[in-house]
């Protein structure tokens, strides 16, 4: 019995400690996901907007904006505009990371496959397990020529990390920015045409209705509207999106 009693001690003294040790990696996992796909922009549907003409005074109200402290903002744009989210203060885009280890998780693939086929890897160590026709090794004597030819899996190399690359990328886009959201209110109809919006919702930090529209004035933004869940048109798209 005392020597039961032990054993039961030690796996309750035990169970916490591997309680943590395997729950750290589950948490770090979890973590790393949340900063992957963190993204600044938040969608509302209350706030002020303001208009402009020109990339170049979106662009400037944009640096002002972000330098008098308001968070949260968005800029809605026809088209790119250049350097516009460092104007706004977002972080580096995470997407150039998604495409290199995506890219490289498909030239590794690549690589693998065709050299597990043409080099002797599955039978020895696996010599007698081989199911699958595909996992059995098959070299060629083609002229004398080493079955391990790399310049010969370039494309093969080249077309598996485009692929996977590519395709990640999309993803990934489409993860960070939120997308798609079919049914985004109009906030007003030239924006997707020739105008500029600058969009400062309620939940951001220093806003008061009176700042904002002071703010904007001094920018010298038009059509200044107060936006309000009920003014709002129900349809979507023409109101933009986050700028990319």
């Amino acid at each position: 019995m005392e020597l039961k009693a032990k054993i039961n001690q030690f796996a309750e003294n035990l169970a916490p400690k591997l309680d943590r040790a395997l729950q750290a990696p589950v948490d770090s996992f979890f973590a790393l996901l949340d900063r992957l796909f963190e993204y600044t922009f938040r969608e509302t549907n209350s706030g002020i907007y303001g208009l402009f003409d020109s990339p170049e005074k979106i662009s400037k109200a944009a640096r002002d904006t972000h330098a008098k402290g308001y968070t949260h903002f968005d800029c809605l744009t026809p088209f790119p505009v250049h350097g516009l989210e460092f104007d706004m203060g977002l972080k580096r885009s995470r997407i150039p990371y998604i495409t290199f280890f995506a890219g490289l998780t498909g030239l590794s693939i690549a690589f693998l496959l065709q050299f597990v086929v043409h080099e002797q890897v599955i039978p020895p160590i696996f010599q007698y397990f081989d199911p699958y026709a595909n996992f059995r090794s098959y070299p060629l004597n083609i002229g004398g020529k080493p079955t391990f030819s790399w310049p010969a899996m370039v494309p093969i190399l080249f077309e598996l990390t485009v692929l996977i690359g590519g395709h990640t990328t999309v993803a990934g886009l489409i993860l960070i920015g939120g997308m798609f959201r079919p049914f985004r209110r109009i906030l007003h109809p030239d924006i997707t045409n020739d105008r500029f919006c600058l969009w400062i919702p309620t939940d951001s930090a220093n806003y008061s209705e009176e700042g904002v529209r002071a703010h904007l004035a001094a920018l010298g933004a038009q059509n200044i509207t107060k936006v309000t869940p009920d003014s709002q048109s129900p349809l979507g798209a023409a109101g933009g999106g986050p700028n990319p």
